[in-house]
């Protein structure tokens, strides 16, 4: 498995390794439902980008897209549907 940035990622849809920042930051991406294990389609590049996570669709600076691991090799869109509702544990709700 080859890992990128998601800010480095073209458009596609890409699986959620892991992200690397931590902090205010790290819990804002949780939120949104970009969390490890969770599948993230790049809608559109640039700045914000595009993304649709969970079937919403987010603007996210590229500040905050490089704190996010994704397989480089995207994923299989047939199997996007059984990684929907992987939890980011973790977060923290205060």
């Amino acid at each position: 498995m080859s890992q990128i940035t998601l800010s480095h990622a073209g458009p596609g849809t890409f699986r959620c390794i892991e992200i690397t920042g931590e902090g205010e930051p790290a819990i804002r991406l949780k939120r949104m439902g970009i969390c490890s294990g969770r599948h993230i389609t790049i809608v559109q590049s640039g700045d914000p980008m595009i993304l649709r996570v969970v079937g919403a669709r987010i603007g996210l600076s590229r500040e905050l897209a490089a704190t996010v691991i994704v397989d480089s090799n995207g994923v299989n869109t047939d199997h996007v549907a059984s990684a929907a509702n992987a939890s980011c544990n973790g977060e923290n709700r205060d």
